[in-house]
């Protein structure tokens, strides 16, 4: 189980970056970089997050699915803040 999306975004941003995967890191750096750690950092992580996953399908599956986990784990840690 993720306890923090950042676990899984980190390994993404870098494999990205080694690749120089442009349209993903364009996509998603500047939400995470900015994330105040804030409910609203989080739904805006969340949905650049959502958009990366739309706009890059040539991304391979693993890391499609890493997308999706961290969806899954800030969906998880907004509703235990409700």
């Amino acid at each position: 189980m993720i306890t923090n999306p950042n676990d899984v975004i980190a390994p993404l941003i870098d494999a990205w970056c080694g690749r120089r995967e442009l349209k993903a890191l364009s996509c998603l750096l500047p939400a995470w970089i900015s994330n105040n750690g804030m409910t609203d950092g989080w739904q805006t992580l969340r949905a650049e997050l959502k958009h990366t996953y739309a706009m890059c399908s040539n991304l391979p599956s693993d890391e499609r699915d890493e997308l999706k986990r961290a969806i899954a784990a800030i969906d998880l840690g907004l509703e235990s803040r409700a």
